[in-house]
């Protein structure tokens, strides 16, 4: 559910991807959202992105070249 809504997914899409209600793909949406604590669909894409970022792991630096 989440993947389709960051993806742009409408309600009604989300409900053909899935095969269940408009209403119920709407239900679900909205507890996402309050899940989160954000107000509306680009808040939710804001704080998954931002996420994302945050949970990559640099590269640790490699030792090539300091025993040459």
């Amino acid at each position: 559910m989440l993947q389709l809504v960051l993806l742009g997914y409408t309600n009604k899409d989300i409900a053909q991807q899935l095969g269940i209600s408009d209403y119920t793909a709407r239900d679900h949406v909205s507890a996402l959202l309050k899940k989160n604590e954000v107000k509306n669909r680009a808040q939710l894409l804001a704080l998954h992105v931002a996420s994302s970022r945050k949970k990559k792991t640099p590269t640790p630096p490699t030792f090539d070249g300091l025993y040459r």
